[in-house]
């Protein structure tokens, strides 16, 4: 029991059925976990949580314990976790390239992936060291596995930064797909793109509500080659809000995508995962066809403030990794998804990145505005199109399926509707109040939620289970692959240097924000 901040891992002499009732209080958090798999019971501390859910459809509550059937294989892995790490944030990496310069944006991306693909690899392995979960065979959520180690109290801490990450994610994702869809109807529609426009200027007609249109014939030829013809900026900058047709639009094809579970949302992530390796290879080529130039990017650069802050974005792989833990098959090997995704998106990252950067001048923040502008020829505007819908279009269920399993798998929601309001209906409700505010959502969501669920936190919980629980729990993944890290000390030593790591990156993220505001 916990005494004094600490938490002890008390088996429980007697064989009892697992206790998973979907109707427990949210407030029953001293419940039990599985030993192994022959049903023996161990208590974790006072602030142990029941093991979470499967919530099939997002329709019920239910606990399978004998039917449940982990069957994403390892095509769904890899896509599960590729398009965790490429969302909305890689498309402001050749404007990150062409500011801060080949040799800084390079080197941070590769450490972060690094250390990014050595934090997922930990909480993986705290997450198995839950009695009865060393082949993850219950769920345990993010911030679940805090309150199994170390109490209700970071619980609650963990749940609202979890909550906050990606929550953010989503956002982003929702309204850098509107904007893409807006910037297609503004240069393929007669009349261009359309909105509502709440609270805008005194009005040409009477009411809060006007109906605006936007069409990319108003731009200039510079305008469609710098990415400056972006939709309905002038209309934003009284203001106003905007409720635009690509906005809807993307509404209508991706909210229904969001009340799937995960097993579901796996074809779609799969076809996703094939759509962005074809269009990364048709930009890369695209972009070579249009004619490169390397003096457009130096190799140290000129500014460097908003470099931590995109590239600790990009890597936000262990949002996904204890859903996916309890949903993929037995035979999937852990620390293979989690280094060969990490290292294919980091290839495309450097890769899309650094010739986006020397292919187009003066690259704008969302590449695709410079894309879609069809300044660079119909083929490029296709794949841009193509990438918005299938890549960060496919994010915003997947971060929906993730955010409602947190809810529901911590009873922190009751119901699946209560957590669909906030896993679905919230974001979707929200993100276009800030339809050209998404940089600034992007830049310091990063630093504030991101860094800490995906770099800080999942480093302390592993260091404290190491120091607290060393020699009663072990878990089932080789992290450093015994490479000179193989006893408590070494462990420790090791993790100590990677949270002055992250927290050093962090921490330059935030002074580099503050500088650039």
């Amino acid at each position: 029991m916990s005494n004094a901040g600490n938490t002890e891992l008390t088996p429980l002499v007697e064989e009892t059925p697992l206790s998973l009732s979907p109707s427990a209080p949210a407030s029953s958090y001293g419940g039990t976990t599985g030993h192994d798999h022959d049903g023996v019971i161990a208590e974790i501390g006072e602030g142990g949580g029941k093991i979470g859910s499967e919530h099939d459809n997002g329709a019920t509550t239910s606990t399978h314990t004998g039917a449940h059937n982990p069957s994403i294989g390892m095509w769904g892995s890899m896509s599960i976790a590729v398009n965790s790490l490429t969302g909305p944030a890689m498309l402001t990496l050749p404007a990150t390239f062409q500011r801060s310069g080949l040799i800084p944006t390079t080197f941070t991306l590769l450490s972060v992936a690094g250390l990014s693909a050595l934090c997922s690899l930990h909480m993986a392995d705290t997450i198995s060291k839950v009695p009865g979960n060393k082949h993850y065979k219950h769920e345990i959520e993010f911030s679940e596995a805090f309150e199994k180690f170390w109490g209700h109290r970071w619980f609650l801490v963990t749940q609202f930064l979890y909550f906050g990450c990606v929550t953010c994610l989503n956002m982003s994702s929702i309204v850098d797909t509107s904007q893409v869809v807006d910037t297609f109807l503004g240069h393929h529609l007669p009349q261009g793109s359309f909105a509502f426009q709440f609270f805008g200027p005194e009005p040409q007609q009477n009411g809060i509500i006007h109906f605006i249109r936007w069409s990319a014939a108003h731009c200039t030829q510079d305008e469609l080659l710098l990415g400056d013809c972006i939709p309905f900026m002038d209309d934003d900058d009284d203001g106003s809000l905007l409720l635009t047709g690509g906005y809807m639009m993307a509404a209508l094809i991706f909210f229904p995508l969001c009340l799937l579970d995960l097993k579901e949302n796996a074809s779609w992530q799969i076809f996703g995962f094939l759509v962005l390796l074809i269009t990364s290879v048709q930009f890369i080529i695209s972009f070579c066809a249009t004619g490169i130039d390397f003096e457009r990017v130096s190799l140290w650069g000129t500014s460097w403030n908003s470099l931590f802050g995109v590239v600790l974005f990009n890597f936000a792989l262990v949002i996904a990794i204890p859903a996916w833990l309890y949903e993929k098959h037995p035979s999937i090997d852990v620390p293979t998804v989690i280094h060969g995704s990490t290292a294919l998106s980091t290839l495309m990252y450097v890769l899309i990145g650094f010739i986006g950067a020397i292919a187009i001048p003066n690259v704008s923040d969302n590449m695709l505005e410079s894309m879609m502008s069809g300044a660079f020829g119909p083929i490029m505007a296709g794949g841009a199109t193509l990438f918005a819908f299938f890549i960060i279009g496919l994010g915003i269920p997947l971060f929906s399926v993730l955010t409602r399993m947190s809810l529901l798998g911590t009873n922190l929601c009751s119901s699946p509707r209560q957590a669909n309001l906030w896993s679905v209906y919230m974001p979707w409700c929200c993100s276009w109040l800030v339809y050209h505010g998404v940089t600034h959502l992007l830049a310091w969501g990063g630093v504030l939620f991101t860094s800490a669920v995906a770099f800080i936190l999942p480093l302390l919980l592993s260091l404290h289970t190491i120091m607290e629980f060393y020699d009663e729990t072990q878990g089932s993944i080789t992290v450093y692959n015994n490479l000179f890290v193989e006893t408590k000390e070494s462990e420790t030593l090791a993790l100590y240097i990677l949270l002055a790591l992250a927290s050093g990156a962090v921490f330059l993220a935030i002074v580099g924000l503050i500088v650039g505001d």
